[in-house]
């Protein structure tokens, strides 16, 4: 994933800075870090640099992990660009909530957790659509409630961590979750004329990854019985669908992009591979 790369670059680029220049880290972060004493005297650019700067190894170790985990059921959902989009814009948010509710102007805010809250609230709101596949609802709305209030709570009762930011960053990317439509429910264009144009075998192809690439990644933490029923089902209709293609060619592509997404076990490739 792209800015789980960024973050860690910047982390050791300032880190490697530090060991030959003691304290250029610091210099970043209060330079780069969001606080209402930066913004009021001009330096604007920290509302998006304090989402790719971290006080530490644990900080980054933290929010690098949930991004990994929670970043790409919601690149799948969304797609790579809007994803880009909804993470800047809930991680700009939720800094700027930072900003106004901290009390005292000095203090710096730093840390992609306002953005990965986006992306939770995200998650949360998608699981109330009337929209969202069954296989879907095990990894959104209320089942994540245990997890945001664990991480609120946590936030209320460890010293140096800006609940504001995490609170912001949740409300905005709910409300993103809400009203942003993701892929699985687009619906295609409307046709000038009543022509139907037949589907070239690049469309087709892209269709049906954009179909089962969520759900997959959606079910594929989860180790419970209905989740593993599930994703039986689902591999299951995915065979169909590749068989009714009558194009061997497109049908192994399909099926080895989703195996480079790591959604699908060598086992269930080889097997899958047999039936087109």
């Amino acid at each position: 994933m792209t800015l789980l790369s960024i973050n860690v670059a910047i982390f050791l680029f300032a880190e490697v800075l530090n060991l030959s220049s003691p304290g250029v880290r610091d210099f970043i972060i209060i330079y780069g870090g969001i606080s209402r004493y930066n913004l009021s005297n001009g330096l604007v650019y920290t509302v998006i640099s304090a989402l790719f700067l971290h006080g530490g190894w644990m900080h980054i170790l933290f929010n690098m992990f949930a991004l990994y985990h929670i970043g790409r059921i919601v690149e799948a959902i969304y797609g790579s660009n809007r994803f880009l989009v909804y993470y800047i814009l809930t991680g700009l948010i939720g800094n700027l909530a930072a900003v106004v509710f901290a009390p005292n102007p000095i203090i710096v805010t730093v840390g992609s957790s306002s953005a990965i809250f986006g992306l939770v609230g995200m998650l949360f709101a998608i699981g109330f659509r009337k929209d969202t596949p069954m296989m879907l609802r095990t990894v959104t709305g209320v089942s994540l409630l245990p997890i945001i209030l664990l991480n609120l709570f946590l936030g209320f009762t460890i010293p140096n961590i800006s609940n504001s930011a995490h609170i912001g960053g949740l409300l905005a990317g709910a409300a993103v979750g809400w009203f942003a439509t993701p892929r699985y429910s687009r619906k295609p264009a409307k046709r000038a004329t009543r022509r139907v144009k037949q589907k070239t075998p690049g469309e087709v192809g892209q269709e049906l990854l954009l179909k089962y690439v969520p759900l997959l990644n959606a079910l594929k933490e989860k180790g419970s019985q209905s989740t593993i029923d599930e994703r039986t089902i689902l591999i299951a209709r995915l065979r169909g669908e590749l068989s009714e293609l009558k194009d061997t060619e497109l049908a192994s592509k399909i099926l080895w992009r989703i195996y480079e997404k790591d959604l699908i076990s060598s086992e269930e490739f080889e097997r899958l591979r047999r039936f087109i």
